[in-house]
């Protein structure tokens, strides 16, 4: 029976460092992104691809989906999809319902 630490020496902690610097870098350009003189479209749209990006990383390398099969990476997925949905699309659509009865009355 194999231990922990035996489990950890065959593929070490280097790959997880590797990673926490590429997150870091993405978040350091995120912030001048944020910073920067552009529009608010292509700073909105670059910032969320970032935000993607960086949720991707995490899911596949640290929570270690990639190493899974396929239908449970497609359950996790869209898991992930549908409450994203959930969170901003349906509070969004009812936030413009608001809205325009408002500027009727």
């Amino acid at each position: 029976m194999s231990t922990h630490a035996e489990s950890v020496g065959s593929h070490g902690y280097k790959g997880y460092w590797l990673l926490w610097i590429v997150l870091l870098v993405i978040t350091v350009t995120m912030i001048f992104i944020g910073d920067s003189p552009l529009s608010k479209a292509p700073q909105a749209i670059l910032l969320l691809l970032g935000a993607s990006l960086k949720a991707s990383l995490i899911i596949f390398f640290y929570m270690h989906l990639r190493f899974e099969n396929r239908n449970l990476i497609l359950v996790v997925l869209l898991g992930i999809f549908l409450t994203g949905i959930l969170m901003f699309v349906v509070p969004a659509f009812d936030g413009t319902q608001i809205l325009e009865h408002r500027l009727y009355q």
